[in-house]
């Protein structure tokens, strides 16, 4: 699993990790953008357990920037080999997640969880 900085139609941060890294999401890996919450890239969880609220972008998705479709994941800040993959929300669009995280600003991860299933699902 890794972090890189640059540039990416959906945003600055991408995080990737290979389908033999990640645990529950439906044997698939996960490369995509990191959404800014009010805490930064970090949300704890009530265990304390660290969260990054990912989009991951359909591969199949022909609409590109702002109107690109994908999920909002939370995946664990792991230090093993394994990333833990919660799916938030499907079929969204990223200009509607990054609208909805910066308008709520959650600080936690059951406060993110909660704005993920706010975003409207995408039409088509």
């Amino acid at each position: 699993m890794r972090w890189t900085k640059g540039l990416r139609e959906e945003g600055g941060i991408r995080f990737s990790a290979q389908p033999d890294e990640v645990e529950g999401y439906g044997g698939r890996g996960v490369d995509g953008s990191a959404v800014t919450t009010a805490a930064g890239y970090l949300l704890r969880d009530e265990a304390g357990d660290a969260w990054r609220v990912i989009f991951q972008p359909y591969p199949e998705s022909s609409s590109h920037g702002d109107r690109v479709i994908g999920d909002i994941l939370a995946c664990s800040e792991s230090h093993d080999e394994v990333v833990h993959v919660r799916l938030l929300a499907s079929g969204v669009r990223w200009a509607d997640a990054t609208a909805a995280f910066r308008q709520d600003a959650p600080v936690r991860y059951e406060d993110a969880a909660r704005v993920a299933s706010t975003v409207p699902r995408a039409a088509g």
